[in-house]
């Protein structure tokens, strides 16, 4: 384990989903703070910055794809996972910087993109 457990900001809009997601993260070390939109997101990650973003794709007032490049316009090098349970307007995958997970995924699965990600620290 890292010592200082690296920040994850999740953007997830159905809570069950979101407090599941950050629990099992928690388990693993990691700091977490949970949104709930993309603009909630934003906000969030400018007061404090996350090291990662795992975001949904669809999410009310501001969905994954307005939030992915708004928060890069910021942070450009910011890593991202993509959860999504659609086949529409998926980002392309960026080796390095940006994973896609499609719903229902194992968690493992979840916290293997998440260290692949953090790992080029």
């Amino acid at each position: 384990m890292m010592d200082a457990s690296p920040h994850i900001l999740i953007a997830e809009d159905e809570d069950l989903v979101a407090l599941a997601l950050a629990g099992m993260l928690e388990d693993h070390g990691y700091r977490v703070t949970v949104a709930h939109n993309g603009l909630e997101a934003l906000e969030l990650d400018e007061s404090d910055p996350a090291a990662l973003l795992v975001t949904d794709m669809r999410m009310p007032v501001m969905d994954g794809n307005s939030l992915i490049r708004l928060i890069r316009q910021r942070r450009s090098g910011l890593p991202i996972v993509v959860m999504t349970g659609y086949s529409d307007s998926i980002p392309r995958e960026e080796p390095g910087r940006l994973i896609v997970l499609t719903k229902p995924f194992m968690t493992g699965a979840l916290l293997k993109a998440i260290e692949n990600l953090l790992q080029r620290g």
